[in-house]
């Protein structure tokens, strides 16, 4: 008999849902020896494990659990096949699947061969959230099942859950102490705890319960946890204090159900990862003040970090949290969580340079954590502060040789089989702080310091903490200048960029095209978005046109897609790092989709070719430059190829040809194009075989060539038709503020308004618009320069545009190093020219090219030195590789930058034209 009031046991809720299981083990048995799917619905894994245990002990069933990576249903059935005569499958974690709606996509294609493979029933657990992505994505196979069998929890279960979630989750907060925002991931959104959670929301709503006051101040602070991990601080803040004001003036600290300890043990055993926590006894209402007051001094820190101008004021705020959250635990003398807490406070005297107080903190956690290695350990290193910013830096360097120490002990005992949850902390947080001191010492001593710097970078990670990341980065870029290490400082200064970029604190971009994540030497550190697009492509305004793309390319109606534009609005940018890696990622009729990008056009067979071995190489890190050359081809055999590729790996390829208006320069006869344009046609009648042109506009008139000569009758004998193309331009004046405005507010650099306005107005053409790469120069100068308002803007001059302009590409010269800075800009020059009508263009020059240039002109320099001012253009943007056989050529980025380049360095070079260079280092 059920109980009346929860909590229930586990026969009372087995009890509830005796109806759902007489109708699965019938479902099961009906039919033993013949396949049939049968959908069983529960959204709780308690639940669900009550009733497959019970199942195993009246029914023949098998438990096959799904793992993340499962790519096809099909596969992972045949894998737990044959089974014993009169046997069921049951198949658990669908929602656990990695990539879900791919798997049932695929599932769904190839729903009428599943039944000839598989011939027992088979019992799919599904929860609400599978269930929705089985009726979108798989609603031909759902139809083999009945309606879902449905088991629920009896009625108030829910609500009794969710205090004891609530008082578990306050309990693991105070085990962590001030590692808790960083921790307890178990309670992060998309854990399966929090999918639980979310999906008895769901459920009492339904019922039309109401939460009680207490369970509403417990999932306020839930929601300002989830709004603290991903930087919505203002309402994290609003929730925090909604929770705070329960605790202080109506929290009891109570359980809702006085029986609680009834199941103490066997709730908290789906209540928490750590299961001690179900034995201890509900935080008190104070030591729940005390987590909110901390909470809230977190949130006043990050806040003090994002608004600069109000740094000391917002970090005083937190100050004064932390020590009122302090206050409530020494007034209980519960001295283990002041241990817990107090380095909170630490971290904010620290930040606010009170290096009195910071002293006294640390020296009273000598104390407190003498039991404690990785807290003790913490205190040395304030220690290690106090001393160097008082000049003491022997006394610094005894404080941190001693906090590694105690870290390297605790480390040795850890692995001895004791207790190491700490040391994982540790070594994210606080190694590379340490050993960071000690090259600060080693500077401060006049003794190298870059081998301990490279020691502290790799013992630290951005995403735990990015300030000292950045902090360490630009002191071992600054090194390397100075030791004359051009180029690992410059590669340093790329990995900066990167960090920005990642954690938006980059507004602007620069000139350089975009790249796509996996090709970075730093992708760990470069987080692309869930659909692969590289983080800047959103940055530059362009996620939209991405998508588009993608979604027509999706669709059998465009076989073709031109996409078109005036140099400079980002057609190769949005190739690589957006089509390229979102293509990857989507699968359309179920097929995988293989993006080949194509950049040269010399000869242009091998080069598709070429481009397709390094597409299907794509899972080695490597970028098109060093893919082996793949053997001649000629057309009809690369065509072939193709459509081999295609069927055999149920694919549809993308061929898209980057700056296709090369393709008219490398072959300036209609006879040499004909050939191309007969591949184009066969590509464009195949099926599953997709063709993008990315060109600039002035040269669209070329493509009507394929018109006259051809019959284009799959785009209907019009091949500039408005179906088939795509325009990219410039950004009109309201556009260009709207994103200004955007991206200076995500990057926290706010602009003047008034500076806005002008900005735009410096930018924009006699047509209104304002060009994107130009936008990007500039804003990202005006970055570089932190001028933020309007009068620091009209100190640059009578032109603040050109020579912010200037400013930027001095500045990619100075990482060349003075001593190549001439020859910096000579590469420069030398990468434009005239054309036969006097109108400026971008050449495409090998290396050879460039010292045949040089030499004629009398310019000394070294091999090396070209080497590092070559590398250091690519790296930063200004210069094209472009990967060719036999070798590969370089470009100025874009025609923007040739009046910049060639009319304005030209009269300074000509006088510095064979001026010897002293040898690179």
């Amino acid at each position: 008999m059920i109980s009346p009031a929860p909590p229930y046991s586990n026969e009372a809720i087995l009890a509830h849902n005796q109806a759902a299981l007489t109708e699965l083990e019938r479902a099961i048995t009906l039919r033993p020896d013949r396949f049939s799917l049968v959908l069983t619905h529960c959204n709780y894994r308690r639940l669900r494990t009550l009733v497959v245990q019970q199942l195993k002990a009246t029914c023949p069933i098998v438990e096959l659990p799904l793992p993340p990576h499962t790519q096809t249903l099909s596969q992972a059935l045949a894998q737990a096949l044959p089974l014993p005569a009169k046997t069921a499958l049951m198949v658990t974690g669908l929602d656990a699947v990695a990539h879900l709606p791919t798997m049932l996509r695929a599932a769904n294609l190839g729903r009428d061969e599943l039944p000839k493979g598989v011939s027992v029933p088979v019992v799919l657990w599904v929860s609400d959230r599978s269930l929705q992505h089985i009726s979108r994505h798989a609603p031909d196979l759902a139809s083999f099942a009945n309606a879902p069998i449905r088991f629920t929890y009896p009625p108030g279960e829910l609500l009794y859950s969710l205090h004891q979630h609530a008082n578990v989750l306050f309990a693991t907060m105070l085990s962590l102490g001030d590692d808790s925002p960083y921790a307890a991931s178990t309670y992060q959104p998309g854990s399966a705890l929090r999918t639980e959670l979310e999906f008895a929301l769901a459920d009492i709503a339904s019922h039309h319960d109401s939460l009680d006051a207490e369970l509403e101040a417990s999932l306020n602070f839930l929601k300002g946890r989830d709004a603290l991990s991903r930087g919505d601080l203002e309402v994290a803040r609003f929730h925090f204090e909604t929770s705070l004001r329960y605790w202080q003036t109506g929290g009891d600290g109570g359980e809702a159900c006085p029986e609680r300890s009834r199941r103490g043990e066997e709730m908290g055993r789906v209540s928490s990862s750590t299961p001690s926590l179900s034995h201890a006894p509900a935080p008190t209402p104070q030591e729940k003040q005390a987590i909110l007051l901390f909470y809230l001094g977190t949130t006043w820190r990050s806040l003090g970090a994002l608004h600069r101008p109000f740094y000391q004021d917002y970090l005083e705020q937190a100050q004064s949290y932390f020590e009122a959250c302090l206050a409530i635990f020494r007034q209980d003398q519960q001295l283990d969580l002041v241990a817990k807490f107090i380095h909170a406070l630490g971290e904010v005297q620290q930040k606010l340079a009170d290096w009195v107080a910071l002293e006294h903190t640390a020296r009273q956690g000598l104390t407190l954590h003498r039991h404690d290695p990785v807290r003790l350990a913490r205190d040395h290193g304030y220690l290690a502060e106090v001393a160097l910013a008082n000049g003491d830096p022997l006394g610094a360097k005894a404080e941190a040789e001693r906090a590694l120490e105690i870290l390297t002990i605790a480390q040795v005992v850890a692995t001895s089989g004791g207790d190491d949850e700490g040391l994982g902390v540790a070594n994210q947080f606080q190694r590379g702080w340490y050993l960071f001191l000690l090259a600060q010492v080693q500077q401060a001593l006049g003794q190298p310091s870059i081998p301990l710097i490279q020691a502290a970078l790799n013992h630290t990670r951005p995403k735990t903490d990015l300030p000292l990341y950045r902090h360490i980065l630009e002191t071992l870029r600054q090194q390397y200048f100075q030791q004359k290490d051009y180029r690992a400082a410059f590669q340093t200064k790329l990995e900066q960029r990167q960090v920005e970029t990642q954690f938006k604190l980059r507004a602007f971009l620069g000139a350089g095209q975009i790249r796509p994540p996996e090709t970075r030497s730093t992708a760990a550190v470069t987080s692309p978005d869930s659909s692969g697009m590289a983080l800047e492509i959103a940055a530059s305004g362009r996620q939209q046109d991405v998508e588009t793309l993608v979604w027509r390319l999706g669709q059998a109606r465009y076989p073709l897609i031109t996409v078109h534009g005036p140099s400079g609005v980002g057609k190769s940018s949005i190739l690589a790092a957006g089509l390229v890696p979102v293509l990857r990622r989507s699968f359309p009729e179920g097929r995988t989709t293989l993006p080949v990008l194509v950049q040269s056009y010399r000869d242009w067979p091998d080069a598709i070719n070429q481009a397709l071995e390094a597409a299907l190489d794509r899972g080695a890190e490597a970028d098109e430059a060093i893919v082996p050359p793949a053997a001649s081809i000629d057309r009809l055999t690369l065509f072939e190829r193709l459509r081999r590729q295609i069927d055999t790996n149920y694919q549809q390829t993308v061929l898209m040809f980057d700056q296709f208006e090369e393709f008219f320069v490398e072959a300036p006869d209609l006879s040499q194009r004909r050939e191309f344009y007969r591949f184009l046609i066969d590509c464009l009648n195949a099926p599953y075989l997709k063709v993008v042109l990315a060109l600039r506009e002035d040269y669209l008139h070329y493509l009507l060539e394929i018109e006259r000569g051809f019959e284009v009758d799959i785009l209907n004998n019009d091949i500039l038709s408005r179906d088939y193309r795509y325009y990219l331009g410039n950004l009109e004046r309201q556009a260009a503020k709207t994103l200004v405005q955007r991206l200076t507010s995500e990057a926290r650099f706010f602009l003047e308004p008034a500076l806005v306005n002008q900005l735009v107005a410096d930018l924009a053409n006699q047509a209104g618009e304002v060009s994107p790469i130009e936008l990007q120069v500039v804003g990202a100068q005006l970055q570089r320069d932190r001028i933020q308002t309007l009068a620091a803007y009209g100190q640059l001059g009578d032109h603040p545009k050109q020579t912010l302009v200037q400013q930027f590409l001095g500045n990619v010269v100075h990482d060349c190093g003075p001593e190549q800075a001439d020859l910096a800009n000579l590469v420069l020059y030398l990468l434009t020219d005239d054309d036969r009508n006097n109108g400026l263009y971008r050449p495409q020059k090998s290396r050879l090219d460039l010292q045949e240039d040089l030499d004629l002109r009398g310019v000394v320099y070294g091999p090396d030195q070209l080497d590092l001012v070559l590398e250091i253009l690519v790296g930063s943007g200004l210069v094209f590789l472009l990967p060719d056989s036999p070798s590969d050529r370089y470009q100025l980025v874009h025609d923007y930058l040739l009046e910049y380049v060639r009319l304005e360095q030209a009269p300074k070079l000509l006088q510095k034209l064979g001026k010897p260079h002293p040898p690179l280092r």
